[in-house]
């Protein structure tokens, strides 16, 4: 995958959570698809990837404890 490409959806899915919070959370949490993808960011060796990464990962772990 392009990381640029990564890196942007994986900041939309962060943004997600941060600005919907309790009504998106459980909902991203909830997908296999969206767990995979963090996961797969999470792991990039592009530094700028994973650290939106981790910012998202953080946003929906806010988003889900309300």
């Amino acid at each position: 995958r392009d990381d640029s490409v990564m890196k942007t959806a994986i900041g939309v899915l962060g943004d997600l959570a941060d600005t919907l919070g309790v009504h998106a959370g459980p909902l991203i949490n909830q997908s296999t698809s969206s767990k995979e993808f963090l996961d797969e960011c999470l792991s990039s060796d592009d530094p700028l990837v994973k650290e939106s990464a981790d910012w998202a990962r953080i946003a929906i772990t806010r988003a889900v404890s309300g």
